[in-house]
């Protein structure tokens, strides 16, 4: 699965070609980074994700907040295909964070391409189509903070897994959760670091998201 960033970058580059004049730019954004609030354990995957989605689906849809999260699964398995079909995991440190440190890996390498900035503020309210989700309005906030704050980069690779970690753990320990945090933020920083600056994998990362729209929109 791709990263925020990464969701982002690829629904600009869609709303500048085929995408173009079709759907709102801000309520699309939010829409195609919508999805993985599953992780606050708040809905489950399988209401936020779908399976092959096709391109014309997307276009057909005329809710550009529906068309984002549409778009959300288009790029996961156009993406996770791309992954498997190159080797990236049999490239990388195998261990209980990999898939993690590869997508976030993608989003620090994607930050030397592109600004994240102005977008941003797109996240300072709810849109009314989140709330019609069943999810209350401060989970969808708690959501929105999390991804500002982590396109602002404001998070070390330990506040990070501890972040994630709550996520999918929320009623453990705290001990428990900052002891998991240490022992594995070192290990996602040396796979960072370490899937960054293998050339290999540095280029075949920009080459799918350089040419998600000429080579994955066939």
């Amino acid at each position: 699965m791709a990263a925020p960033i990464a969701h982002i970058f690829l629904a600009l580059q869609m709303l500048s070609g085929p995408f173009k004049g079709l759907f709102n730019e801000k309520e699309f954004l939010v829409g195609t980074s919508f999805p993985d609030i599953r992780y606050l354990k708040v809905i489950e995957r399988e209401k936020t994700h779908f399976s092959r989605v096709a391109l014309t689906d997307i276009i057909r849809e005329k809710d550009s907040f529906r068309a984002g999260v549409l778009f959300h699964s288009f790029v996961d398995e156009k993406r996770e295909e791309y992954v498997v079909k190159n080797g990236f995991y049999e490239k990388i440190p195998d261990f209980k964070f990999s898939s993690q440190s590869l997508k976030f890996a993608e989003d620090v390498i994607l930050k030397n391409h592109f600004d994240i900035t102005p977008y941003i503020a797109y996240f300072d309210g709810i849109l009314e189509q989140e709330t019609q989700c069943n999810i209350a309005a401060e989970h969808i906030k708690s959501w929105h903070f999390f991804l500002q704050e982590y396109f602002r980069g404001r998070y070390s690779e330990k506040e990070l897994i501890l972040k994630y970690f709550d996520f999918n753990e929320p009623n453990s320990w705290r001990i428990k959760r900052w002891i998991f945090s240490w022992i594995y933020s070192e290990k996602v920083r040396r796979a960072m670091f370490a899937i960054i600056h293998n050339q290999q994998i540095h280029d075949l990362v920009l080459r799918f998201y350089m040419n998600f729209r000429n080579d994955f929109l066939q």
